[in-house]
């Protein structure tokens, strides 16, 4: 072999030593920007006070609202979040330290008191702040201010953010709220990360190595047609969700009133199957039996909070036309849960019509077996070992119905 060869060879791989290194170094750094808080393995539930009180809060409604948790049994059924959303800071931050204020009229105690009071009764406490100038209502909020703010709501011991999208400057949302996320990583708290840009600039394609779930629309109402549409659009986007980073369609309305019952039902069932978190948005202190019921529903959270963490998706009546007042035919939704399980709902998109003798066929809804142990969990019924498939003989109009599916075990010879 020539020297000349030697040489060339040589340069060949300290070159290629340079290039791996660089590449090492931008792995290093990907991985040190990702989200690692430990959060979110599966998805939040707890309270938020936004979808009834808006701006009227106060920490004598935070209490209320932890006490509720705990009276109504909504904690023992995994209901654990305490969540402050917009107007609790005062109008200007302080001179000196630059740091948020609680408002000394509404939050006298401040919020430290306030998740002290949460943690000492097994609940967690979480704030709300925007990444812009000002929050939604026109209070200071964290653009800028990021560090000084992450490290406050750690020093109160907060253990979640809401962080909204107003008044941002039409500076990008994945610079914005990336900010955050490292500042709150710097920390070392673990506060779960709530991203609520309004699934705008398609934040499911970069949420997951930001924050712990991500809004995917527009802010819900408690209204049919608001929850319809809202779902429509985050169906679609199964495939971006998985542990540690959800999909959000925003939060539950269930118990503000304005929906019927089977309404609420429906709403439920299908975030619940979405892996949304699950954060109750009414007055739990006057909340009515039948809407409690729903948010209670054991079965149907065990939906939400499979370990596998997949979302379900649309699979039978999932064109545009299937979701409209209008529609012809039942929507089947199926999403894949632990030891070869399967969470499955049927809904009435229809506004007047119900839809009767509607069959559910395993074959054609591509589950893995043709034998499974059926159970109804809006009834509780077991309805058995059922092969191939099995008939519901009406599903009325804006109703769901949910099914789980279990494996027969093996005889034991």
């Amino acid at each position: 072999v020539s020297t000349q060869s030697t040489w060339g060879l040589q340069g060949l791989i300290v070159r290629m030593s340079r290039v791996f290194c660089i590449i090492g170094l931008l792995a290093l750094f990907c991985f040190t920007s990702a989200l690692d808080n430990g959060e979110g393995k599966t998805p939040p539930l707890g309270f938020n006070t936004w979808n009834h009180f808006y701006c009227n809060i106060n920490e004598n409604i935070i209490k209320q609202a932890a006490d509720a948790l705990i009276k109504l049994r909504l904690k023992d059924a995994g209901y654990i979040y305490v969540n402050i959303d917009d107007c609790w800071m005062a109008n200007a931050r302080n001179a000196t330290t630059k740091e948020l204020i609680p408002d000394p009229k509404r939050f006298p105690g401040g919020i430290k008191a306030l998740a002290d009071y949460c943690h000492q009764r097994g609940l967690k406490l979480g704030i709300y702040s925007s990444a812009g100038t000002k929050t939604c209502q026109g209070l200071p909020a964290s653009l800028g201010f990021e560090e000084i703010d992450a490290r406050t709501w750690a020093r109160w011991d907060v253990d979640y953010l809401k962080y909204d999208n107003c008044h941002h400057d039409a500076q990008s949302s994945l610079v914005r709220y990336s900010k955050m996320r490292d500042a709150l990583n710097k920390t070392g708290r673990h506060i779960y990360y709530s991203i609520c840009n309004w699934g705008e600039e398609k934040v499911w394609e970069w949420g997951t190595k930001v924050g712990n779930s991500w809004r995917t629309t527009g802010d819900i109402e408690d209204n049919f047609d608001s929850m319809r549409n809202i779902y429509k659009a985050n169906v679609k986007l199964s495939q971006f969700a998985g542990v540690g980073g959800w999909n959000d369609p925003d939060m539950l309305e269930v118990g503000n009133g304005k929906m019927k019952t089977v309404q609420y039902k429906t709403h439920f069932t299908l975030w619940a199957m979405a892996k949304s978190p699950l954060l109750i948005g009414c007055d739990m202190t006057k909340i009515k039996n039948e809407d409690l019921d729903i948010l209670r529903n054991k079965d149907v959270i065990s939906f939400n909070q499979d370990k596998l963490g997949k979302q379900a998706k649309c699979t039978i009546g999932c064109a545009d036309t299937d979701f409209s007042k209008d529609s012809k035919t039942a929507q089947i939704t199926v999403g894949e849960l632990e030891n070869g399980a399967y969470a499955i709902a049927v809904t009435n998109w229809n506004n007047n019509t119900p839809f009767k003798n509607v069959k559910v066929n395993f074959a054609q809804l591509a589950l893995a077996a043709k034998s499974y142990k059926v159970k109804d969990v809006w009834s509780g019924k077991d309805m058995g070992l059922i092969n191939d498939e099995f008939t519901i003989p009406e599903v009325v109009s804006h109703d769901t119905f949910a099914f789980k599916l279990t494996k027969p075990q093996p005889k034991q010879f």
